[in-house]
């Protein structure tokens, strides 16, 4: 199967590069802390169409697609946010514009694959 372009039975319908159980933060600007969304989440990558990378967050209560981003290569990052020391909390973050960050916490019952897991985002640090 391709990762870009059509399928070898020539569909171009979105598929899916990599899902997780992930919840949203949100950053509180007053104390710059970010404090948790309690809703259980997914962050999941799909190639459109048109061969444009999206990053989405869904609520997987109600099946709600809240953020959807495009990702262009080099424009992005994932990494831990290594000062929580109470939970998983990732930021993704755009190159090009330093206030475009957003936070999420790993929701995977198993810490020992958030490496793997991050690595298939595609775009980890």
């Amino acid at each position: 199967m391709a990762l870009f372009g059509p399928s070898e039975s020539g569909s171009r319908e979105p598929r899916g590069l990599v899902e997780v159980r992930a919840g949203k933060m949100k950053l509180e600007e007053s104390t710059s802390m970010v404090v948790p969304d309690k809703r259980k989440g997914l962050v999941f990558m799909k190639m459109d169409s048109y061969g444009l990378l999206h990053f989405y967050w869904k609520d997987r209560q109600h099946g709600r697609v809240e953020d959807d981003f495009i990702i262009f290569p080099d424009d992005a990052e994932m990494k831990r946010v290594t000062q929580c020391t109470t939970g998983r909390v990732y930021i993704l973050r755009f190159k090009n514009n330093s206030k475009r960050k957003f936070f999420y916490w790993m929701q995977e019952p198993n810490e020992d694959k958030d490496p793997d897991l991050i690595k298939k985002v595609g775009f980890a640090r």
